[in-house]
């Protein structure tokens, strides 16, 4: 339980009058003047001070609702004195705590948040203030010991979306995504609103991107039957999501089935308009890459060179768009790609030593032909007059 607090007595004394220091000063002895205050110092302690002296001198029946009201108008602070005061005029009551902690948080003070809506719990247990603490301990990166409120909470309010959407995240937080997956499924049967909330949808993508990313690490491990089980799951949830269709395109493509893999991918790449971003770049230089080692190379080079567009110096973007070039026998875009990736250090930008180092081979072999075919040139023209005299 929030145990009462010492400040209502410290804000009333910083208001008894600003001789306060001059007493200490004297009572000292007078051998050390305070520090000077400047003028916002002294217009907070104003502040401070009339808060306290209008919440001390407010009647109980105002008091929660002028507390309610500062909330609403996001006057954190006010918000603050005023609950605190109700906290400590009225310590059976469970919105007085809530409040404080409320409005703690919204000024970051999370550790007295957390202290406070605690204290609401043990006086009479809630769905919102469970809520609310969950997201106090988040702030504070303590999700492990946010997730028995959020499943309290969901045992309280099952039928209510936030509830689960705030479970799942907390899951995601701590590596969990497959437990989070399970946890929305279950929502849809005990939650008819959750498939058409807004919050609900996008914490489903949100587990369903967290998914793709396990599933990936399942692959590298060469557990293929692991990953598929993580795919089925995303499926399951968001079955038209692009990293869904990312998930079922790796694992085509571990298996060998280029074909299947690339229409997975074009898919993801469709519903991932934005090249620039980590997910759409992703998506489009992992098809291209497919595309070129299938001898593809138009499309593979439309792809890189979106990423390229959108990214600029790119290196995994530049890498791919020059093999594609080659492909193509497009030896000017197959040039400029390998110069500007040779320009990077390996391990920035995306570059790699692999990759580096194959540019710069590809661009002596480029200029070595180009440098034939121009010698080859000026001697068919010097034959040709030499023929006419």
């Amino acid at each position: 339980m929030l145990k009462s607090r010492s400040w209502l007595p410290l804000v009333v004394m910083g208001g008894l009058g600003i001789a306060c220091p001059a007493v200490i000063a004297s009572g000292c002895g007078g051998e050390e003047k305070p520090p000077s205050r400047t003028a916002s110092a002294m217009r907070g302690e104003g502040r401070s001070a009339e808060r306290a002296a209008s919440s001390s001198s407010m009647g109980d029946s105002a008091l929660e609702p002028a507390a309610k009201d500062a909330l609403q108008s996001e006057d954190w602070a006010r918000a603050e004195t005023l609950y605190a005061e109700l906290a400590r005029r009225q310590p059976r009551n469970p919105a007085g705590k809530r409040g404080l902690g409320v409005a703690l948080m919204k000024q970051d003070k999370n550790e007295k948040a957390v202290e406070a809506l605690e204290g609401s719990l043990e006086i009479a247990d809630d769905v919102d203030t469970r809520l609310e603490l969950a997201t106090a301990l988040g702030a504070l990166g303590r999700y492990p010991s946010a997730l028995p409120h959020l499943r309290k909470a969901v045992k309280m309010a099952p039928a209510t979306p936030a509830t689960w959407t705030h479970l799942a995240d907390a899951l995601v937080k701590v590596e969990k995504p497959d437990g989070a997956a399970e946890a929305l499924a279950e929502s849809k049967q005990a939650c008819p609103k959750c498939a058409d909330d807004q919050a609900w949808g996008h914490a489903a993508d949100e587990v369903t991107a967290a998914l793709a990313v396990q599933a990936e690490k399942q692959l590298a491990a060469n557990d293929t039957a692991g990953a598929r089980k993580i795919a089925d799951a995303a499926a399951d949830l968001r079955p038209d999501a692009p990293a869904t269709h990312l998930m079922r395109a790796r694992l085509a493509k571990a298996g060998g089935e280029s074909k299947a893999a690339a229409g997975e991918y074009r898919k993801a790449v469709d519903g991932l308009s934005d090249a620039k971003s980590d997910a759409g770049a992703g998506a489009r230089l992992e098809l291209a890459a497919l595309l070129v080692a299938e001898g593809n190379g138009s499309e593979a080079a439309k792809l890189a060179g979106e990423v390229v567009d959108a990214r600029g110096d790119d290196g995994r973007g530049l890498d791919t768009l020059g093999r594609a070039c080659d492909l193509t026998k497009d030896t000017d875009c197959a040039r400029k790609a390998y110069e500007r990736l040779a320009q990077l250090s390996p391990g920035t930008d995306g570059a790699t030593q692999e990759g580096v180092d194959h540019a710069k081979s590809r661009m002596k072999l480029l200029k070595s032909k180009k440098s034939g075919k121009n010698k080859g040139g000026k001697g068919g023209k010097t034959s040709k007059k030499r023929g006419r005299h």
